[in-house]
């Protein structure tokens, strides 16, 4: 995985020392394997609530000194970092190395969680922070006052 990722940002030295990748698991109603105009809208929302939840997440880890960032879900490319030919879109093999199935339907894929299946949208936030971090303990029990039950990190 940080071989993987390191394409997406070059300039970091993401092959050594602490390296962190979160992902953030929504629920969604519809099937995302489907296409409907139902399904177009809520991955918009889902979307866009994973970019309002990233933004937050980094700007904490930035104040307590780490590095973050996270992978824009319309470009497939780091939101803050340069821009850079790699990508990873929602059904990215790197997705693999984070405990997700990837499912190939022939005419497209689609990204599977362990709990939610296909009634999913995930998205991908990095840093240097350890997991064990207090930080991360602390962005967690906010998340629960904020009442992301329909999330998973």
């Amino acid at each position: 995985l940080r071989k993987d990722m390191q394409s997406l940002f070059p300039g970091k030295n993401i092959e050594s020392g602490t390296f962190t990748a979160l992902t953030y698991s929504q629920k969604t109603e519809n099937d995302m394997s489907k296409w409907s105009d139902q399904v177009d809208e809520e991955r918009e929302m889902k979307m866009e609530k994973f970019v309002q939840v990233a933004k937050e997440i980094c700007g904490r880890l930035k104040e307590e000194g780490f590095w973050a960032d996270f992978i824009d879900p319309c470009s497939g490319t780091p939101y803050y970092g340069n821009h850079t030919n790699s990508t990873m879109f929602e059904t990215d093999e790197k997705f693999r190395s984070l405990g997700f199935q990837i499912e190939d339907l022939g005419c497209c894929k689609v990204i599977l969680h362990p709990v939610y299946g296909k009634n999913v949208f995930v998205g991908c936030i990095l840093t240097n922070a350890s997991k064990t971090s207090i930080v991360f303990e602390e962005i967690f029990e906010d998340m629960l006052y904020w009442g992301e039950d329909d999330s998973s990190v």
